[in-house]
């Protein structure tokens, strides 16, 4: 019973943690924020920012444009097996700082890895043979590099 409490206990301190630095994150920004209103209040003094619009934050599974093939042909060169798309997406979630044990995230960036993957054995950066009954395939390099890999959002282009 006290290794379950002293668990409990770890993982209180680490959401505590957690919400210390989110609290000084958002002290930061209160205050970076503050000094742009200021800023721009200098050009225009009677300005109402209160209808200025409200820029969304992007979802922490976005990624910029060749962002993930670039990680995959990295971390499939550095490999010394040929690896599935199931390791590649959990590579990437754990790179990113996402919640492996979340199936529906699980599930949707297993899709993209695997889209990425297909544009990159069109492009002839990697090459896939079937690791199983079901369908799942490894991949490693062809030996081309991947130079013109690039752009701004997810990998298309």
């Amino acid at each position: 019973m006290k290794l379950v409490v002293h668990g409990l206990i770890d993982k209180r301190a680490e959401i505590v943690g957690k919400i210390e630095a989110l609290q000084a994150q958002l002290a930061q920004h209160l205050a970076d924020l503050d000094s742009l209103e200021r800023s721009i209040r200098i050009f225009e003094p009677d300005i109402d920012l209160g209808d200025a619009p409200v820029k969304p934050v992007p979802p922490a599974n976005a990624a910029f444009r060749g962002e993930v093939q670039r990680f995959l042909l990295d971390t499939i060169r550095k490999s010394d097996v040929a690896l599935t798309t199931l390791d590649l997406a959990r590579m990437i979630m754990e790179a990113r700082g996402l919640n492996t044990s979340d199936k529906a995230l699980r599930k949707l960036i297993g899709t993209r890895t695997g889209h990425s993957l297909s544009k990159l054995r069109q492009k002839g950066f990697v090459v896939a043979e079937k690791a199983n009954a079901g369908g799942l395939l490894r991949w490693q390099m062809t030996g081309k590099q991947g130079d013109d890999v690039g752009g701004w959002r997810n990998g298309s282009g």
